[in-house]
């Protein structure tokens, strides 16, 4: 077998770049590798900015999705606003300790897409199928969540203005199904005329106002009066049920530290960039979601907006900002899905790819299933928490190699991650329960994957 090894190198810009050496036998070449990771390996090398303008709004995007914080009140609804918060801001810090500084770390040092740094732990053909091909298909599947609450949201207001029927906005209406395919049409349309990247320029200047917009709500219905509670009954600050939702709905977003990381100059700007997007951001985010879960129907946020604590006319104009707000991400998922399917499978011209792209959009959201955050969340951490621990256990090896073919010890690893991952929804499906004491799913699944990993995988020798 033929390892490419990822080095780093000394340019004239700020922070190092990756290079491919030659590989250590002549039976292979990187021309020979899988679409995907050989045009991410061939990409040019982003130019390096401030943690301001990459890491930060990024992030800042991640944590403040209404979607994200909907489905946090309503995993969370039998919890206080205390427990509530106490367990986003725990996940948070174990999120950003264990996966973003090592993830951003890897990709600071090798400045290369996530398909290719992965590449070392699964293998060539393991990346691609997994952080490539598995990663657009999932990145769809979140950018439907996004268009489906973003139409919810629009005709909530809408109705709360008294502009629209109530029944009119019911989710299974012909207007709701007419809204869903007009926005599906608009965003597919949009990234085949590449419209992704100024899309993704407006979002960085209206998240921090999504976030402020979020924060006072969340101090207006404290000056309203919102019933704060106690504690549990055991004491306990910690909802596992609620920790296993916020790490598995983060654990696909995290794996994007490793691009987004390889765009900074250093590792200051990681540091500021996790402290101030995720950590920050996130616990301001966190513990207004966690207030506004107090007043709205079954912990949703949602209908908290609808409530008599904001009015008609303030909740609504809240939801139309909040869904023009959740919309953006579906914009970098449809343009992620579209890159990735048609590297793979080039024979995709573009009215196939917009075509595809508009289908795997528009399904799960005309059958209600886009509105299954925390099943979807459940699922999306079984299958990308552990990939987050291959990476993190890559990330202490000196050097990343490109491994052609499948990676065993990679393989296996992941799989048993993703069994510990689906093992609530395994459960389910004989009719037993997963124990309530048990540590969430995704979270073991991870730790399964970097153990096992460590023990099947050899050190990588470093080449001359």
């Amino acid at each position: 077998m033929v390892d490419y090894v990822l080095s780093a190198a000394t340019t004239q810009g700020p922070g190092p770049t990756t290079t491919v050496t030659s590989p250590t036998s002549t039976e292979a070449s990187p021309r020979e590798l899988p679409p995907v990771v050989r045009e991410l390996l061939d990409a040019p090398t982003p130019k390096p900015h401030g943690w301001a303008t990459t890491l930060a709004p990024a992030f800042l995007g991640v944590v403040v999705w209404f979607p994200l914080l909907d489905g946090f009140g309503q995993a969370g609804a039998s919890s206080t606003i205390l427990v509530r918060w106490t367990t986003a801001c725990i996940t948070l810090l174990i999120g950003y300790a264990l996966i973003y500084r090592p993830l951003a770390g890897l990709g600071l040092r090798e400045r290369k897409r996530l398909p290719v740094v992965a590449a070392g732990a699964l293998g060539a053909d393991g990346a691609e199928w997994l952080a490539g091909v598995l990663y657009g298909l999932f990145a769809a599947v979140w950018g439907s969540v996004a268009i489906g609450y973003s139409v919810r949201m629009t005709l909530d207001g809408l109705v709360a203005w008294g502009l629209l029927e109530p029944v009119a906005a019911r989710p299974e209406g012909p207007l709701v199904l007419t809204a869903l395919a007009f926005w599906t049409f608009i965003i597919v349309s949009a990234v085949g005329v590449n419209l992704t990247g100024a899309i993704v320029a407006m979002m960085k200047i209206y998240w921090p106002f999504a976030g402020l917009l979020l924060a006072g709500a969340a101090g207006w219905a404290v000056w309203r009066g919102v019933p704060w509670g106690g504690r549990t009954a055991g004491g306990t600050l910690l909802d596992l049920h609620l920790f296993q939702y916020v790490f598995s709905a983060l654990a696909f977003p995290l794996l994007m530290a490793v691009e987004w990381g390889g765009a900074v100059r250093d590792r200051r700007d990681v540091r500021m960039g996790g402290l101030v997007g995720f950590l920050g951001s996130g616990a301001v985010a966190f513990l207004a979601a966690s207030i506004l879960a107090a007043i709205g129907a079954g912990g949703s946020i949602r209908a908290a907006l609808t409530s008599q604590t904001f009015g008609p006319w303030a909740g609504g104009g809240l939801l139309l900002l909040f869904g023009l707000a959740s919309l953006a991400p579906a914009v970098y998922a449809a343009d992620l899905l579209r890159s990735r399917f048609r590297r793979h499978w080039p024979a995709l011209g573009n009215p196939d790819s917009a075509l595809l792209g508009f289908l795997i959009l528009f399904i799960p959201g005309a059958l209600g299933l886009a509105h299954r955050i925390e099943t979807i969340a459940e699922v999306s951490g079984a299958f990308f928490a552990p990939l987050a621990g291959l990476l993190v256990a890559e990330s202490r090896r000196q050097p990343t190699s490109i491994r052609p073919g499948w990676s065993t010890s990679g393989l296996v690893a992941w799989g048993v991650g993703v069994l510990f991952g689906l093992s609530p929804i395994l459960a389910q499906t004989v009719g037993n329960a997963w124990p309530a004491s048990f540590p969430p799913a995704s979270f073991l699944g991870a730790s399964a994957s970097v153990m096992l990993y460590q023990l099947l995988s050899p050190p990588a020798k470093a080449q001359p």
